[in-house]
């Protein structure tokens, strides 16, 4: 910030116009930048950013399907009936986890949900 010599009532009074606009334009920055952090840590626009990203769409693929047959074979199975039943929902869980981390498990669900053009729209 320089400092400038000031002589007379004038030039004051031009130095403070110019210091409050000054002023005014940096509230207005500060509020802009702060404007776009709030928006930046919202977890919808943190989501969108991630949903772009071909890994994170692969990793949260294989952690749902992890999450899923871990419950259904808790369920069907029996981890807290007996000592045979916990031991071999360990062993269908390991199995599990090397088919969806190793095949083209994600992939192929993936290919489910990718909409086909119907025979309507083909033919027009």
């Amino acid at each position: 910030m320089e400092n400038k010599l000031i002589t007379n009532h004038v030039e004051l009074v031009l130095r403070i116009m110019h210091l409050k606009s000054e002023k005014f334009s940096q509230e207005e920055e500060i509020q802009h930048r702060f404007k776009e952090l709030v928006y930046t840590l919202n977890p919808a626009t943190i989501l969108k950013n991630l949903a772009g990203d071909e890994d994170v769409k692969s990793g949260l693929a294989k952690a749902g399907l992890s999450l899923g047959s871990n419950y259904v074979i808790d369920k069907v199975l029996g981890r807290n009936r007996s000592i045979r039943g916990f031991l071999f929902s360990v062993l269908v869980e390991k199995i599990s986890t090397l088919v969806i981390n190793n095949s083209g498990v994600i992939s192929k669900i993936g290919n489910l949900f990718v909409r086909k053009p119907s025979q309507k729209s083909i033919h027009r």
